[in-house]
């Protein structure tokens, strides 16, 4: 059916009705992105980077000594220097940056990355696509209603 409505003979003729179209098309479009940004979600990453050899004073600052860790964030800091890497799917855990345990300074990465494959995403993505297609469209048939040569 939407096949045969946009191979209608009311397109073929009236160009405002392609522009329509296309202008609508683009507006769909437009719209699928702050509702596929809205809809992302972010996980969080834990893991260890680097032992540090002479901490800076800013570095010091932000150590957190093993000790004052909590049981479960001992659990994580000891796996990340096992090598292991940890993500999570919310920010409910604060993991340090910098530990200090036995006068050794260790870095860990711990930060946050978007989760494109979040199943909320998948509605604004289809809609985008939507969008696409009707300006695909629009165009194919401009290009048919102009001719071999554009004229």
């Amino acid at each position: 059916m939407v096949r045969s409505l946009l191979h209608s003979s009311l397109l073929e003729r009236h160009s405002a009705l392609r522009f329509t179209l296309m202008l609508l098309g683009v507006c769909v479009l437009l719209a699928s992105l702050p509702a596929w940004l809205g809809t992302a979600d972010f996980d969080y990453h834990f893991s260890y980077n680097h032992q540090i050899q002479d901490p800076t004073f800013e570095q010091e600052r932000e150590t957190t000594p093993y000790d004052q860790l909590s049981p479960e964030e001992r659990q994580y800091v000891d796996a990340a220097l096992d090598g292991e890497r940890f993500d999570f799917e919310d920010d409910s855990r604060t993991m340090p940056s910098i530990v200090e345990r036995g006068g050794t300074y260790y870095a860990f990465d711990s930060g946050r990355s978007v989760d494109w494959l979040n199943p909320g995403s998948f509605g604004p993505v289809l809609v985008g696509l939507a969008g696409f297609w009707l300006v695909f469209e629009a165009v194919q048939h401009e290009r048919a209603h102009l001719g071999p040569h554009g004229v």
